[in-house]
């Protein structure tokens, strides 16, 4: 039996990104969508700005907290570590109506953006939008390309290029 309930611990556990080292995480919501994130140390979460993402505390799982969307928007949200250090979580919530091709783009982004957990893709406003942080110019550059290379009516990049300071 305590096999068996340390099994689905694990499972439990599994289902959270550990974010380990990371301070800067861009994620996609799909319309009512619920992530787990687990942060070593995690003492609160707070959002910084947007709406329509919802975030809090998992009370049965400690340094984990959960995003979920609520209506399409962009929030970031930080999880401050014990030591007053916090990670920035910026979640992008995709519109409830997509077309099937809007969709295909943005797996299409997804998938060139794969390396680049602090940059994500998502539909919104009847386009891919790309939301986040580019650690380095050579990112932001690479996130440029990225909407040249589908077309700047169907790709807008919203990426911001971090100062040395915040990164």
């Amino acid at each position: 039996m305590k096999a068996l309930v340390a099994m689905c611990a694990l499972l439990l556990l599994g289902a959270a990104e550990p974010l380990g080292s990371a301070r800067y995480r861009a994620v996609t919501l799909e319309p009512g969508e619920r992530r787990f994130f687990r942060v070593e140390a995690l003492e609160k979460v707070t959002a910084a700005s947007g709406r329509c993402v919802e975030e809090g505390m998992d009370v049965d799982e400690p340094q984990t907290f959960w995003l979920e969307s609520a209506c399409s928007g962009v929030r970031t949200t930080f999880a401050w570590k014990k030591d007053g250090t916090r990670v920035h979580v910026l979640a992008c919530a995709e519109d409830g109506k997509r077309l099937p091709a809007q969709v295909k783009l943005r797996q299409k982004v997804q998938a060139e953006l794969k390396a680049y957990k602090a940059m994500t893709a998502c539909v919104r406003n009847g386009r891919v939008e790309l939301w986040g942080w580019a650690l380095t110019p050579k990112e932001r550059e690479f996130a440029s390309g990225l909407q040249a290379k589908h077309g700047l009516d169907a790709v807008v990049n919203h990426v911001e290029l971090l100062s040395d300071d915040e990164r």
